[in-house]
């Protein structure tokens, strides 16, 4: 009888457990860049922060020089400039 009363008690924990898995896929899907557009003043996905994801020559790309803690990286078909500190961007130029 202690038996049962024990499974009648786990059965409603049994959807939670299911809706914290679809919602950790779901928070993992929707921080892709690919879904959203970026601007001015959004923040990158880390791996833009970095300093070997710059633009090394961006002189010769014809882009500004970069500001200081900053540099260019390329996503996509632009240009854009990252401040290393924290992600933001200052500027997007397209690629010529």
């Amino acid at each position: 009888m202690k038996l049962h009363y024990l499974l009648l008690a786990a059965l409603p924990c049994l959807p939670m457990a299911a809706n914290a898995a679809t919602s950790t896929d779901e928070s993992v899907q929707n921080s892709s860049t690919r879904n959203r557009e970026l601007k001015e003043g959004d923040k990158v996905p880390d791996q833009f922060k970095r300093e070997d994801a710059s633009v090394k020559d961006w002189k010769a790309k014809g882009l500004p020089a970069p500001e200081k803690e900053s540099h260019w990286v390329k996503m996509q078909d632009h240009y854009v400039l990252v401040q290393t500190t924290n992600g933001v961007i200052l500027a997007i130029r397209p690629v010529r």
